[in-house]
């Protein structure tokens, strides 16, 4: 099938794999939560979402193809229609890209569509099929769930393009080249394009959190007011890369001037060292008849000893004024290379995502054990072994959230990101 589908009836028992069939009987049931997942829909799906959905044909044709859409939300009565934005990992560029995901939030029912492979959504399909547990609060939290996960994708490459800002000035400090510009330029432009896209989602997230629409109730605006405050840390985070890939700039500039302040220094230095030479040469060098010392026997060496005694002079004089000190850094070839700020492993990345996820809903209640009905269940990404996450999430522990302190995928470290 061209998507994958999920439901926690009232029973708490989960089921999967559903047919056109199942799913309308889910829907006109108006109990359990349904799920459907849609990665890179075609023709078939459109259907789906229109004549068993029965969504409104524009904000179809905008979720089929979202990729350049800017986050927004719309109120449609029956259903809510979101899209949010978030890091594209697939692709290898070294300006970030960002990828869509719609969402479709009904009663009972939650629909999302994306064009490209999701590290948010892969950890919130593992966490289903071990357990259920997103599902367990109902089709508001789930949705809260999906946001938190878009938010933890962000953190492992806000961290890479803060450690690449540090080697930018570095880089600038000992040897400033057409290296450490381009990539200072990728980043600012980086960072430029994160920004674009957090800007109309704290608008999304600030109205979920308002309580403005009836469908997101029962307490869930509290949880996604505290992931707007966690978004503006992001978004501060981010404009603190931005402002420091300024400031490297113009310290770029700055030094880019002083190399060339020492390159006609030594210039100047090897004319001045050749001055008292090409007087000495010159005044030799005249072509007279009656020129003394032209016949002595001696008066070659003794030239050669009157231009070497004045260029010790003279680098003896330029030493005392301290004009020789410094020029050894133009010696100095370091290049920075490439650098890919989503080049993290998807899959510890998936899992990062995972167990901070896992934790969020961990600490909003204890909730039962979900009986799943068809078992084993057929992923489609395989994003983390049902060990590992089940091992995951049976320690986690009810403890107050702390989003931006969990284990960076790739170094093991705390991701460290300032507020």
């Amino acid at each position: 099938m061209p998507f994958t589908s999920y439901y926690l009836d009232f029973k708490n028992e989960l089921r999967s794999e559903l047919d056109i069939d199942d799913i309308t009987s889910c829907i006109k049931s108006s109990t359990g939560v349904l799920w459907i997942d849609i990665d890179n829909p075609d023709e078939t799906v459109q259907s789906l979402l229109l004549e068993v959905f029965d969504f409104h044909p524009l904000v179809v044709d905008i979720s089929l193809d979202a990729q350049n859409t800017a986050a927004r939300v719309e109120d449609f009565g029956s259903y809510v229609f979101v899209n949010a934005r978030s890091i594209d990992y697939t692709l290898d560029s070294q300006v970030l890209q960002m990828a869509s995901l719609s969402m479709f939030i009904g009663r009972n029912y939650v629909v999302t569509i994306h064009g490209t492979a999701m590290p948010s959504v892969e950890a919130i399909q593992s966490l289903v099929e071990i357990d259920g547990r997103p599902l367990m609060k109902g089709a508001a939290f789930f949705v809260h769930a999906h946001f938190d996960a878009l938010i933890q994708a962000i953190l492992p490459t806000l961290e890479r393009m803060s450690e690449r800002a540090d080697e930018i000035e570095e880089q600038i400090l000992v040897s400033p080249d057409e290296s450490a510009l381009a990539t200072l330029l990728a980043l600012k432009r980086s960072s430029l394009a994160l920004n674009r896209a957090l800007i109309p989602q704290r608008d999304v997230l600030s109205r979920l959190g308002r309580r403005e629409f009836e469908l997101i109730g029962d307490g869930a605006d509290l949880y996604f007011r505290d992931l707007f405050e966690d978004l503006v840390r992001v978004q501060s985070t981010n404009d603190g890369i931005r402002e420091r890939a300024d400031t490297a700039l113009a310290t770029y500039l700055s030094a880019i001037s002083n190399r060339q302040n020492e390159i006609m220094k030594v210039l100047s230095i090897i004319a001045t060292i050749f001055m008292p030479l090409g007087l000495i040469a010159g005044i030799f060098g005249m072509n007279f008849q009656n020129m003394p010392g032209t016949e002595y026997q001696w008066g070659y060496h003794i030239v050669w000893a009157l231009t070497l005694v004045g260029m010790s002079i003279t680098l003896w004089m330029l030493w005392l004024k301290r004009w020789l000190v410094g020029g050894h850094s133009l010696l100095r070839r370091q290049r920075l290379g490439r650098f890919v700020p989503t080049a993290v492993d998807p899959v510890r990345l998936t899992a990062y995502v995972g167990r901070a996820a896992a934790r969020n809903l961990q600490r909003m209640t204890d909730l039962p054990t979900i009986r799943v009905k068809q078992a084993p269940l057929k992923r489609r990404f395989e994003p983390v072994p049902f060990k590992l996450a089940g091992a995951l999430v049976g320690k986690l522990r009810p403890r107050r959230r702390t989003p931006h302190q969990s284990a960076h995928p790739r170094s093991g470290r705390k991701p460290g990101v300032q507020t």
